[in-house]
């Protein structure tokens, strides 16, 4: 028998991978070049600009799915709900990334 030694399931897969997208961009977050309140505020509206980008493409992931694009064997109902739930996210998180700006660009005015 010539069987795979390590099986994963799509959906654990899948999990791993957002696991790794979220601990990716709260490490981008977290790591400031710059205590300049102008900066910061930079570095955030980059940062949701990206998030916004990456939810686009998870959107359009999901999109695609919903029309059924790919193979039949393609689970397209569960791969959509799982791109449109990472795209709300991102989009949740592009949102709290411009609050931050929004109050850097405050503390520079001072």
């Amino acid at each position: 028998m010539n069987r795979p030694i390590i099986s994963v399931p799509l959906g654990g897969l899948l999990a791993a991978l957002i696991a790794v997208m979220l601990l990716a961009s709260q490490a981008y977050a977290v790591e400031p070049s710059s205590d300049d309140p102008a900066v910061l505020a930079a570095t955030y509206s980059k940062q949701a600009a990206d998030l916004r980008a990456d939810a686009e493409k998870h959107a359009k992931i999901a999109r695609l799915h919903r029309g059924g694009a790919g193979t039949g064997k393609t689970a397209h109902e569960s791969i959509a709900k799982h791109c449109e739930r990472i795209a709300e996210n991102l989009r949740a998180a592009a949102a709290e990334s411009d609050a931050l700006a929004e109050q850097y660009r405050e503390l520079a005015k001072k």
